[in-house]
């Protein structure tokens, strides 16, 4: 295969994906089949089994692809040098993510499909539970280093500013009808990393609890 017939393929299979998602969070699972990615895509349906065998095949692929650009968005370059400057970092994370525009689509996607099929759960699980604890504690492991929180204090500190955060994002874009961030928005990220703020402060003793 030369090098523009792999490119080719790269974009072929990317489009499927692509078109895959947006036919899932429009249609749910039942309705987003392969003839319709086919389609939407403009190939013949036998010509998607070349990248996709199965729709289970597909649908793995659009949530691990989707997945890792989600985590692809954090920026190591970026781990605040002071633990006081944590949240803020966290809070930017997760804005910088709803940026994308498919993400809340992706959001929809991976929990309507999660209660489909146990093997899509237990991929959601594995990347919203397993990974990002892992990505939280490697967020924290110098204050951690430091005797400044413990693995547990710091899991539980980045849970609750994500879930701060992410259930407004959810509200906004996911949940309902979605409508773009602004003001609102703003002022509840400044709120959820104040309280951060605010737990941080008392923990080092710096503040009365």
């Amino acid at each position: 295969m030369t090098a523009q017939s792999a490119d080719d393929a790269d974009d072929r299979r990317r489009a499927i994906i692509d078109a895959a998602l947006e036919l899932l969070a429009e249609q749910g699972y039942a309705g987003a089949s392969l003839r319709k990615v086919a389609a939407k895509v403009g190939i013949a349906q036998p010509s998607l089994y070349h990248y996709f065998p199965t729709k289970e095949d597909l649908v793995e692929q659009v949530l691990a692809t989707y997945a890792g650009e989600m985590f692809q968005t954090f920026d190591p370059a970026s781990l605040p040098q002071r633990l006081e400057d944590l949240p803020r970092m966290v809070v930017e994370t997760a804005l910088r993510v709803y940026e994308r525009p498919r993400h809340p689509l992706f959001v929809r996607v991976a929990f309507s499909v999660s209660r489909v099929n146990p093997c899509y759960a237990k991929l959601m699980r594995s990347i919203f539970v397993d990974r990002a604890q892992e990505g939280m504690l490697l967020i924290a492991r110098p204050f951690i280093d430091a005797g400044d929180l413990t693995e547990q204090e710091a899991v539980h500190l980045i849970s609750t500013i994500i879930y701060g955060i992410g259930f407004h994002l959810l509200e906004q874009k996911v949940l309902f009808d979605e409508r773009p961030l602004g003001a609102a928005t703003r002022d509840h990220a400044e709120f959820v990393i104040e309280l951060a703020e605010t737990w941080i402060r008392c923990r080092s003793g710096r503040d009365s609890p």
